[in-house]
């Protein structure tokens, strides 16, 4: 029968979240994945460094931003009656978390999670059977914990998945937005960036310089992915051509920082942490 209350839970991608009941008899083997993972990652030795676009800690350190989380978060946890349970036949899942005692554990959920439609057999005594039911993977992964409004994390592209960090980075200087504007990948008028590119635009930019995602982008692919997403890029001397325009511009920037996805279910586009089709 399934456990009375509920500790695992899921965020769409649209940002809803969802619960997961469970039954009593699996409950300590989920639970054991999450708190005594992300007990060991954030012990009592572990150094906590606040993060300041600094993308590299080592094994004994961990980065983290004071953020408060979504009220909708908050209410899973505190008044799961009235939450929906999961339904893996239409709900497009982003992350799962399991929470206990206040402290939030999450993991990243990817389509290759899912295992439905799929002609999955196990080891069934002496011989194979069939999986006939929808059914999805939890991973031995912790990517990111909530703590005392502390969100702790080893790596910024996994913890930016859960909640956007944008708001985390200071906005590109004029000595960095030129050092953008000298990349091989693509086409800038760094005078126009640098007199008209808003907050949005020069965060963009410094997430890009931090990430360092261009040094092994190809122009041609980013050009094709982003036709996906109806997001016209022009190709000039095999460079990309960032437009002298701020919403064409703030929309290529968010692609490049690889803020746009496909829904797995319905296959409408979207962009990262926001509800509104791409």
């Amino acid at each position: 029968m399934p456990n009375e209350t509920c500790n695992f839970f899921a965020i769409l991608k649209d940002d809803s979240v969802k619960k997961i009941n469970l039954l009593q008899s699996i409950t300590p083997d989920i639970r054991g994945v999450f708190v005594n993972i992300g007990n060991s990652i954030l012990n009592d030795d572990v150094e906590e460094i606040l993060f300041d676009g600094n993308f590299n800690v080592q094994d004994e350190e961990i980065l983290y931003v004071e953020l408060e989380l979504p009220a909708n978060v908050i209410e899973a946890s505190t008044n799961p009656i009235g939450i929906d349970v999961l339904n893996l036949a239409t709900d497009d899942i982003k992350t799962l978390f399991w929470v206990e005692n206040n402290v939030y554990y999450f993991q990243n959920f990817d389509k290759r999670k899912l295992l439905q439609n799929k002609n999955v057999i196990y080891w069934d005594r002496a011989t194979f059977n069939k999986l006939t039911n929808s059914a999805l993977i939890i991973d031995n992964i912790i990517n990111a914990i909530y703590k005392n409004n502390k969100f702790y994390f080893k790596s910024y592209s996994n913890a930016n998945k859960i909640f956007s960090l944008l708001t985390y980075f200071e906005e590109a200087t004029d000595d960095v937005i030129e050092q953008f504007s000298a990349n091989n990948v693509l086409s800038v008028d760094s005078t126009w960036l640098k007199n008209n590119g808003n907050t949005v635009i020069k965060k963009q930019i410094t997430l890009i310089q931090k990430s360092n995602v261009l040094a092994t982008a190809n122009p041609k692919k980013v050009k094709t992915s982003a036709n996906k997403f109806n997001l016209k890029i022009e190709l000039v001397d095999g460079k990309l051509v960032l437009p002298n325009d701020k919403k064409q511009c703030k929309d290529i920037l968010s692609f490049l920082n690889e803020q746009y996805y496909i829904g797995l279910i319905t296959g409408k586009k979207f962009r990262t942490n926001s509800k509104r089709d791409a």
